[in-house]
């Protein structure tokens, strides 16, 4: 790997950790705010779920712009709003406040993953795409990890509202460098064209906003939509509700709690990369298999969840299922850089983030009913399960040829 090439990994891995830094500081004190406010988990499930609509839909533009403008200006001004939206909900004091902030929130992190899905697609060849990806999402472990201990320890010492300041005054700065550091650099470099930022505005108004294309809403793309889909299901249920499962169900501290939700994003720093270096070189570039594997092994892991009580056997299970989840998601993104060209690699990025945070949408707000309903968390587990076999059957429908795009 060639040091410039090093530089881009760093950057994009340092740039995106931050995101998640201001994206998961709620799920840690969930438990906080539902007592200080006197709130619901339909409710909380509500908050989580009204972040996920916007954040879902900034996918397309965010795509979309990435391809006309670069992605650094994209993941600047994305940053800002998520800063600025997690000091507003600092100062929240009902549901139709909470609500309102994280939507905003939604808004400036949907603009962080798409772009830098763009420039890996400049920068790294077809077989190197898994690998790359791999690396760079090692980011969404480790600041998961930061997220829920920083977050956990924080609320629990000062306050809920003390987490939601203090996430934003480091990203600020960092958001800042980032602009600086990389100003001459050729991240924006477009891959295939040298279009001019003249030659981009005559592009918006020569083209509608959402093109629909051959390449980027072909058949296969459908199915990798709906594989992707049921793969946020489960890992945002995961993510949001697993601290508060653990608070729950067994009797733990809020850093406790933390602590061992934060074994399941942890994993990633290992299965990442790993999972990419199966796909670039075992399986000699193709995603299918990966992918296949790794939603079996979540059906079967979800399932004997819905079923164990014992703590000691099921922070295994949660500890596989993370790791299988964070092997196969990277993989996704490497099969979607494969079916489209690359002048289309942000706008396609936009499209599976669009719809596979559907399902982020409909799994937080949904899990947050089904505890309420059932007074439990197990149910979500067997629910887990059925969307693993929906997942499992999309993925299995597509035809993995050798042909890649252009």
């Amino acid at each position: 790997m060639t040091k410039e090439k090093f530089k881009i990994l760093f950057y994009c891995w340092f740039i995106y950790g931050f995101f998640y830094l201001n994206r998961l500081n709620l799920s840690p004190v969930i438990p906080l705010i539902m007592s200080d406010l006197n709130i619901s988990h339909a409710r909380i499930g509500l908050i989580g779920a009204s972040f996920y609509v916007f954040y879902t839909l900034a996918q397309l533009p965010a795509g979309y712009l990435s391809d006309l403008f670069g992605a650094r200006k994209v993941i600047f001004a994305g940053g800002l709003i998520s800063a600025f939206s997690n000091i507003v909900f600092s100062f929240g004091s009902g549901l139709w406040h909470l609500v309102p902030s994280q939507c905003l929130n939604g808004l400036g992190q949907g603009c962080g993953f798409s772009p830098i899905i763009k420039i890996i697609d400049q920068h790294f060849s077809f077989n190197q795409r898994g690998r790359a990806l791999g690396l760079v999402m090692t980011s969404t472990a480790v600041f998961t990890v930061a997220a829920f201990f920083l977050a956990a320890y924080i609320g629990q010492t000062f306050g809920w509202r003390a987490v939601f300041w203090s996430a934003p005054l480091v990203f600020i700065p960092v958001l800042i460098i980032f602009k600086l550091v990389i100003k001459a650099s050729s991240i924006d470099t477009p891959s295939s064209t040298d279009e001019t930022e003249s030659d981009s505005l005559k592009a918006i108004k020569n083209k509608s906003f959402v093109q629909i294309n051959s390449w980027v809403f072909s058949r296969k793309m459908c199915f990798l939509d709906l594989g992707f889909f049921c793969l946020c299901y489960i890992t945002s249920s995961n993510l949001i509700w697993l601290p508060s499962f653990l608070f729950e169900s067994y009797d733990m501290s809020l850093v406790q709690a933390g602590f061992f939700a934060a074994l399941y994003p942890l994993s990633g720093i290992i299965s990442r990369p790993l999972g990419g270096y199966i796909s670039d070189v075992f399986f000699k570039g193709k995603r299918k298999q990966t992918i296949l594997i790794g939603l079996f092994i979540i059906l079967i892991s979800t399932l004997l969840l819905f079923r164990i009580e014992d703590f000691s056997i099921n922070i295994y299970f949660i500890i596989l299922i993370g790791f299988f989840d964070n092997l196969i998601g990277p993989l996704f993104f490497a099969w979607m850089l494969d079916l489209v060209p690359k002048n289309k690699s942000g706008s396609g990025a936009g499209v599976l983030q669009f719809f596979g945070h559907i399902g982020t949408i409909l799994s937080i707000y949904f899990s947050g009913i089904a505890v309420d309903f059932f007074h439990s968390y197990r149910p979500f587990f067997m629910i887990m399960s059925a969307i693993s076999i929906l997942g499992i059957i999309s993925i299995w429908l597509i035809a993995e040829s050798e042909e890649k795009s252009p």
